[in-house]
C-alpha cells in the first residue's frame, strides 16, 4: 500500500503532465526530449498550441521504468569455518564474523517430536525445552532471567519434531556468561515441580487457541491425512497429552536424549577462535556422553486417490483451504530443482502462477501459496489459501489445474531465471545476522549437508537447468494423489463439492478439538 507521501508525489507528477483533472494549473505535456523551460505566458493570452495525445506521448518511451537485472548468484563469502569435536562427542562449528560486536550460540539437541511415543509422552519435547529455564542446581528461574536480562542478552529454548534448540545471543564481551548459562541449564536442570503448572497452562492455552485459528486446525488435519497415524508428523497434540506429562517423564526424556554426543553447537559472531575453543571446552567438557535411543524408520503411507475432508465451522466468513501430498527430503538431490519449481508455482508473492490465476485474474482469494519445505525426513508439498466460502470449489479447481499444468510442462526459462535471481539476492540477506548464520549452520549440519551447503546455496540453485526443473516438476508434483482439507461453512461449501462430484467427509470443528480422528 502506498504512503500518503507517495500518493502526493504521484498527484504532483500527473499534474505536471496535465493528466489530472483537478489540478489548479494544468500545463501542456512536455516533449519527449528535455528542453529549456518555455517563457512565461500571460494568463490573459494562454497558449493555443495543440496538445499531443497521451498515447503518442508514451509511445516508445523506455527511459521511465526499467526492471532491474536479477542479481548473479555467487558463493557466500563466509569467514573461515572452524570445526571440531569435544572428547564427549559434542560437535562445534564456529564462524568468526566481526562486523558487529555480537555473538550468537545455537545448541541443537537431536531430540524432538520424532523421539516421542504416541499417546504415551506426546508433547514431552516441548515441555522439556520450556522447563530448561525454570531452574538449575545453581540458579532459580528468576535468577536465570535476571542474569541474561542484566547484559541485554537473549536466552530461549524451543522444540520441534526434528530437534530441540537452546539459543543465546549477547554482546561479544559477555560471551562467557552466555556459555555459563547454557551449560548450567543443559547439564544441571532440576525441573522444579512448582514450575510445572505454569508451563502446562501455557501449552494448554496454546492448544485452546486452535479453536480460533482455522489455519492451524486445517494444517494439522492435512498433515494427519498425508502422514497417517504411524508417523509423528501426523500426530495431533491434545490437552489430555499435556496433562499427562509429569516431572518424571521430563527427567527421563532429558536423561535419554540431552547428551553431548547427540548435539551440535554453532557459534557465530565477533569471537577469537582460540579463546572461544577454550571457553566452549571449559563450559561443556563435564557433559557426559551416553547411549541415545535410535529413531524409528518413519514411513509415509502410499499415495491414494484424492480425498477431501470438510470441517464445518459455521461462523467463518471465509474458508481455509489446504491440500498437498508427500514430498521430499532436504538432502534429496532434487531439492534444488523442486525449490525453484515451487517458487514459480506458489512460493513467491504476487508473481507466482497460483497468485496470478487464483487471486489476480479471478479474485477468488486474498492470498495463496505453496511449499516443499526443507525437512530431515521425507516431508510434504502443501498449498494453502483463504477463499470466500462461495468460491472454494472454483479456487480448488483452478489451483489443481495450475498444479497439473506445472507438472506437464515445468517452468519457463524466464520464470526459472527470475526464481534464481530471487535466491541470489535474498540468501545473503537471510544470513547477515549472527543468529541467522548460526541457525543455518545448525540446520545444515542436522540434515547432513555441511557448511558448503550454506555457502553455495544460491550457486547450486542457479545451476539447475530447465530440463532438471521440468523433470523435478513431473517427479514431485502429484495432482491426482491429493489430500484436501477445507474449513468453512459446510452449508455453503457442500453444494460446490456435490456439483463437482467430489467425494468428501464432513466433521464439526468442535469434534476435532475433542481429539477425534476422522478417516482413520
Amino acid at each position: 500500500m502506498m504512503s500518503m507521501k507517495q500518493i502526493r508525489a504521484g498527484v504532483l507528477l500527473l499534474c505536471g503532465l496535465g493528466l489530472y483533472s483537478t489540478c489548479a494549473t494544468p500545463t501542456a505535456l512536455p516533449s519527449a526530449r528535455p528542453v529549456s523551460p518555455p517563457p512565461v505566458v500571460p494568463v490573459a493570452t494562454p497558449s493555443t498550441a495543440p496538445v499531443k495525445p497521451v498515447a503518442q506521448y508514451w509511445a516508445g518511451r523506455t527511459d521511465l521504468i526499467r526492471s532491474p537485472a536479477p542479481p548473479l548468484a555467487s558463493e557466500l563469502a563466509l569467514p573461515h569455518v572452524e570445526r571440531w569435536k569435544l572428547d564427549n562427542g559434542l560437535e562445534v562449528v564456529v564462524v568468526p564474523r566481526s562486523t558487529l560486536p555480537i555473538v550468537s550460540f545455537s545448541m541443537a539437541i537431536k531430540a524432538g517430536g520424532y523421539d516421542e511415543q504416541r499417546d504415551q509422552n506426546q508433547g514431552i519435547a516441548d515441555f522439556t525445552a520450556a522447563m530448561l529455564r525454570k531452574g538449575t542446581r545453581r540458579r532459580t528461574a528468576d535468577a536465570i532471567s535476571r542474569t541474561i536480562d542484566f547484559v541485554g542478552g537473549a536466552l530461549d529454548a524451543n522444540a520441534g519434531n526434528e530437534h530441540s534448540n537452546l539459543n543465546c545471543s549477547v554482546l561479544a564481551k559477555d560471551s562467557s556468561l552466555c556459555l555459563d548459562l547454557m551449560s548450567d541449564v543443559l547439564l544441571n536442570p532440576t525441573f522444579p515441580e512448582a514450575e510445572l503448572p505454569e508451563v502446562r497452562d501455557q501449552l494448554l492455552a496454546a492448544l485452546a487457541a486452535r479453536a480460533d485459528d482455522p489455519h492451524q486446525l486445517t494444517s494439522e488435519q492435512l498433515d494427519k491425512l498425508i502422514f497417517g497415524d504411524a508417523h509423528p508428523d501426523g500426530w495431533i497434540l491434545q490437552p489430555a497429552h499435556v496433562r499427562a506429562i509429569s516431572r518424571a517423564k521430563i527427567d527421563a526424556f532429558w536423561k535419554s536424549f540431552y547428551r553431548p554426543n547427540n548435539a551440535i553447537l554453532a557459534v557465530a559472531g565477533d569471537v577469537d577462535v582460540a579463546k572461544i575453543r577454550a571457553a566452549v571446552t571449559k563450559a561443556f567438557s563435564r557433559w557426559k556422553a551416553g547411549p541415545v535411543p535410535p529413531r524409528p524408520n518413519f514411513q509415509i503411507p502410499e499415495a491414494r486417490p484424492t480425498r477431501v475432508l470438510l470441517i464445518d465451522k459455521p461462523d467463518l466468513s471465509q474458508s481455509t483451504l489446504a491440500f498437498g501430498h508427500r514430498g521430499l527430503r532436504h538432502a534429496d538431490p532434487d531439492w534444488y530443482a523442486a525449490t525453484l519449481v515451487n517458487y514459480v508455482l506458489g512460493g513467491s508473492d504476487f508473481s507466482s502462477r497460483l497468485m496470478i490465476e487464483v487471486r489476480s485474474k479471478r479474485g477468488l482469494t486474498y492470498g495463496i501459496g505453496s511449499s516443499f519445505g526443507a525437512s530431515l525426513y521425507e516431508g510434504a508439498f502443501r498449498v494453502s489459501a483463504a477463499p470466500r466460502n462461495e468460491a472454494v470449489g472454483e479456487a480448488l479447481s483452478v489451483s489443481v489445474a495450475e498444479l497439473r499444468k506445472m507438472r506437464e510442462s515445468g517452468p519457463t526459462s524466464a520464470e526459472l531465471a527470475k526464481a534464481k535471481g530471487y535466491y541470489a539476492g535474498s540468501t545473503p540477506l537471510a544470513l547477515e545476522s549472527a543468529a541467522g548464520l548460526s541457525g543455518s549452520l545448525v540446520a545444515a549440519a542436522l540434515h547432513g549437508l555441511g557448511v558448503d551447503y550454506v555457502k553455495r546455496l544460491a550457486v547450486d540453485l542457479s545451476a539447475v537447468t530447465d530440463a532438471a526443473a521440468t523433470t523435478a516438476a513431473r517427479r514431485w508434483l502429484r495432482p491426482d494423489d491429493l489430500s484436501v482439507v477445507i474449513m468453512g461453512r459446510a452449508d455453503v461449501v457442500r453444494p460446490q463439492l456435490d456439483k463437482a462430484h467430489v467425494p468428501y467427509d464432513t466433521i464439526d470443528y468442535r469434534t476435532l478439538l475433542d481429539g477425534a480422528t476422522p478417516r482413520d
